[in-house]
């Protein structure tokens, strides 16, 4: 029930129909749908970042806030007694939407969701292998 991430030649990827269908999911107290994050908007504050703006990332943090969640929650799930705190895992995640805003390049016509999920779930792995190996 892999609803989120699929494996293809060994390299993972996020799949656009997945991507939506978890934005889907998440609805408001009036029962309209509202995507997880708001692409345009994320797009907006990339450029500040890009730019430098250190006050963006925070708020690309806010808005991702329910993302970011999900992300670590999904990917907790396929790696169980790893070892890491919800809290770490959070963190981590975190810290991939950033790095990946760093480095998305809005030209090659992708989502953002769909790109900084790879980098989310990376730095997650890179937490639970440091933490195997201490």
């Amino acid at each position: 029930s892999d609803f989120f991430i699929s494996e293809k030649q060994g390299k993972f990827r996020a799949t656009t129909k997945n991507i939506k269908d978890m934005m889907n999911n998440n609805s408001t107290t009036n029962c309209e749908k509202k995507p997880i994050i708001d692409n345009d908007e994320a797009l907006r504050l990339i450029d500040l970042i890009q730019q430098g703006d250190s006050d963006a990332e925070n708020e690309l943090a806010e808005l991702g806030s329910v993302f970011i969640k999900a992300v670590a929650k999904h990917v907790a799930k396929q790696y169980v007694g790893k070892g890491l705190s919800d809290e770490e895992l959070i963190a981590a995640s975190r810290y991939g939407m950033l790095r990946a805003s760093h480095k998305f390049d809005k030209s090659r016509g992708f989502k953002f969701a769909s790109y900084a999920v790879w980098w989310m779930r990376e730095a997650i792995l890179q937490e639970i292998r440091k933490k195997e190996n201490n």
